[in-house]
């Protein structure tokens, strides 16, 4: 068995690299290899290549929302209004910017979340955004990114190098955003929740994400704590949102709907020399549903798994593809 763990970030500047939940995992693999060496970090990982993953992650999400689910949309009901009457043209138009504007969120809040876990479809997440919008509307009005532009540094010189511009995004957030990363840790494990939290404590000292030495990625902690109660539970459930990223593995559920993204990742520290890109992988976002299999009676702690081999010369190099499953009950 496995507890559940939230911990709770505020961002202090802007950042160049999303919260995703194989980058944080990264980052605390980096973190346990230069606060307990080389040999602690591939004791760590042996668990994972022996099938007992200690230690689960999530990606990073706005305070008290989830991921939206991905779901196949269901057919409309005929445009009517309350008086049968067929509505008017700006009805119309209204109707199909407001069903874009809450498509386009990538978040729901925690408590229509509930609701929707206990019977999850097209049409009951579409009432539940609707109920939610004035808190989606708040949360987009205080994440915004912007391109920055900026010059590349001749490294003999240290001055601006002539002609080379470049824009580069980064993301920033109001004074009152938070995180919440969810941690799934063996159960009676204390000493890796203690070890836990030094990671974290390190990446906080070090930043996240690219171009932490100039200052982005910094954040502050404000709670690790457990904290299982605090997601969606149902009984019995027929299916699974992950809240993080996923690479399936044959034998899993293979009704599943999701989005799709090629993470390219690459190389920190150390390893970043000679070449720091990895291999282009093939990933499920996070939302992704999947439907048990036929006999499978309960959500497992996990699924997917660590993928070998993600970099072209460095062959032990892995890339994490675990999905945090969250149990729901999906409507036929």
């Amino acid at each position: 068995m496995m507890k559940i763990y939230k911990l709770t970030i505020r961002p202090l500047t802007s950042f160049r690299t999303p919260l995703q939940s194989d980058t944080i995992f990264g980052h605390l693999l980096w973190a346990l290899r230069y606060t307990e060496g080389e040999e602690a970090l591939a004791d760590f990982l042996a668990r994972y290549r022996d099938g007992d993953p200690p230690l689960l992650v999530s990606a990073g999400f706005p305070a008290g929302t989830l991921p939206v689910p991905v779901l196949r949309p269901e057919p409309g009901d005929p445009p009517s209004t309350e008086d049968g009457k067929r509505p008017s043209l700006a009805d119309v138009v209204v109707g199909a910017m407001l069903s874009k504007a809450l498509e386009d969120e990538r978040y729901l809040p925690l408590p229509q979340w509930r609701q929707l876990a206990q019977g999850l479809s097209a049409r009951a997440l579409k009432e539940q955004r609707q109920e939610a919008r004035a808190r989606l509307r708040e949360l987009r009005g205080t994440e915004k990114m912007h391109p920055v532009t900026r010059t590349a540094v001749d490294r003999i010189t240290g001055s601006a190098r002539e002609g080379r511009l470049f824009v580069a995004d980064e993301t920033f957030y109001g004074p009152d955003w938070k995180f919440e990363i969810w941690h799934k840790l063996d159960e009676g494990d204390d000493e890796l929740l203690k070890r836990l939290t030094r990671w974290w404590r390190w990446i906080e000292r070090n930043g996240f994400g690219r171009r932490k030495s100039a200052g982005r990625g910094v954040f502050r902690i404000e709670g690790l704590a457990e904290a299982g109660g605090e997601l969606p539970q149902v009984e019995d459930p027929n299916g699974f949102v992950t809240l993080s990223a996923w690479v399936p593995r044959p034998g899993e559920p293979t009704d599943v709907t999701y989005h799709t993204r090629v993470k390219r990742g690459k190389l920190a520290e150390t390893l970043a020399l000679p070449s720091p890109w990895k291999k282009p992988l093939l990933m499920l976002d996070p939302g992704a549903v999947a439907r048990l299999s036929d006999g499978e009676r309960d959500v497992r702690e996990w699924y997917g798994g660590l993928i070998e081999e993600m970099h072209w010369m460095e062959k032990d190099i892995v890339q994490y593809g675990y999905a945090f499953p969250l149990g729901v009950t999906i409507q036929a």
